[in-house]
């Protein structure tokens, strides 16, 4: 694992989304100089970064744009795709664009212009589906059954054929339950939506025992920065999770405490489809010596101050945030 102190710039695409704002301000803190590429404007990108964002998507004009002004990338951590089991099981052509057909105008444009630069490509732990009961090795069987899933693996596949024809320098990230201030959508923002909304008894759908690995944003960008290839050409794959197990119950539960007032919680007990019931990193996936620093119950707490005072614009007190 290396750290990036070149003159070269490191390009982010997906910038303007949750976890991919919170990456390019973590990198430009660590000194680097961050070119964003997103579908539209992202307003908080140049505060945060002091960087370019380039709208658009990730095209070749985008990325020509991008090398004819400030030269080829030294790193390139693709983000972009998309984002939701729901959103590709509504329209899985989509979502294939944005995923697979992204992915490979990324690929295809370093082979060409930029073959030395190391790439991480964002991929899912939906990669693995639903047959799996307790920690999830990396090098587990895959076998996804939603679009959103499937179209991962098809990423990183990709990412496997041009590491090995071209000697593209790649890893691959499986993320797992990434939240944090600035999520809006999923569980957390539904929930705290239906808290604002007055609602005092909450029932989701599920069954409420379902496991996730639950990873603050804080420390999944640290993590993505961490599994950026050495020079040397490679490939190599990464589960981005481990350490944070729980229930969707016992998180649920955590958010109504931070609230605060009496709520009653219950489940319906039909499940959404696509949605695995077990989705939990063995830590044999993690680079060794990583550690997790936002424990699940301190971080839920600060997502709901987050929602609390710049949704609602209430005044909370000392706000309880990790990352921002």
């Amino acid at each position: 694992m290396v750290q990036l102190k070149e003159a070269k710039p490191v390009w982010v695409t997906g910038a303007g989304g949750f976890i991919g704002l919170h990456l390019s301000r973590f990198l430009a803190q660590e000194g680097h100089h961050v070119l964003g590429f997103g579908r539209s404007e992202a307003p908080g990108f140049a505060a945060a970064t002091a960087g370019v964002f380039f709208s658009g998507g990730v095209t070749a004009e985008t990325m020509n744009a991008a090398s004819a002004g400030y030269g080829r990338p030294a790193a390139v951590y693709h983000l972009a795709g998309g984002s939701t089991v729901g959103q590709s099981i509504a329209d899985p052509l989509k979502d294939f664009e944005q995923s697979v057909v992204s992915a490979a105008c990324v690929l295809d444009f370093l082979r060409r212009h930029a073959p030395d630069a190391r790439v991480v490509l964002a991929s899912s732990a939906a990669v693995y589906g639903g047959g799996h009961f307790g920690p999830i090795r990396v090098d587990a069987a895959l076998d996804p059954y939603s679009p959103y899933g499937h179209h991962k693996r098809m990423v990183e596949e990709l990412g496997r054929s041009f590491s090995t024809a071209y000697g593209q320098p790649i890893s691959v990230a499986r993320l797992f339950s990434v939240y944090g201030e600035g999520l809006r959508k999923q569980l957390l923002w539904d929930l705290c939506g239906r808290l604002a909304a007055g609602e005092t008894d909450i029932v989701l759908g599920g069954t409420g025992a379902e496991m996730r690995d639950w990873h603050h944003v804080s420390d999944v960008v640290r993590l993505i920065h961490r599994v950026l290839p050495a020079d040397a050409a490679r490939f190599a794959v990464y589960n981005v999770g481990a350490g944070a197990a729980a229930s969707v119950r016992t998180i649920a539960g955590m958010v109504l405490e931070a609230w605060g007032g009496k709520h009653r919680l219950s489940f319906s007990g039909e499940s959404r489809r696509g949605d695995p019931v077990n989705l939990i990193s063995d830590p044999s996936g993690v680079p060794e010596g990583f550690r997790l620093q936002v424990l699940p119950s301190k971080g839920i707490a600060g997502y709901v101050d987050w929602y609390r005072a710049d949704i609602l614009g209430e005044r909370v007190g000392d706000l309880r945030r990790f990352a921002l």
